[in-house]
């Protein structure tokens, strides 16, 4: 079995269109589909916001400093 996640958009007829490539010509295949409705919040996850490089690059102000670290673990002798 294998499992193929697509994300696409529908048309203005409300129909999705997908291909799915399969293994062999010719063949049977059991196709099951689950419909889930994309959140705002989802979308363009894959993609950095608009203006982000602009914004965020060079933009540090100050000295960079690390905090103390602490001792090291202490373990027994094996």
């Amino acid at each position: 079995m294998k499992t193929v996640e697509l994300v696409q958009q529908s048309d203005a007829g409300r129909v999705l269109r997908m291909e799915v490539p399969v293994d062999q010509a010719s063949q049977r295949y059991r196709v099951i589909i689950q419909l889930e409705a994309e959140s705002d919040d989802e979308a363009g996850l894959d993609e950095w916001p608009p203006g982000f490089f602009e914004r965020t690059a060079g933009q540090w102000v100050g000295e960079l400093k690390r905090a103390p670290q602490g001792d090291y673990e202490r373990r027994e002798q094996m």
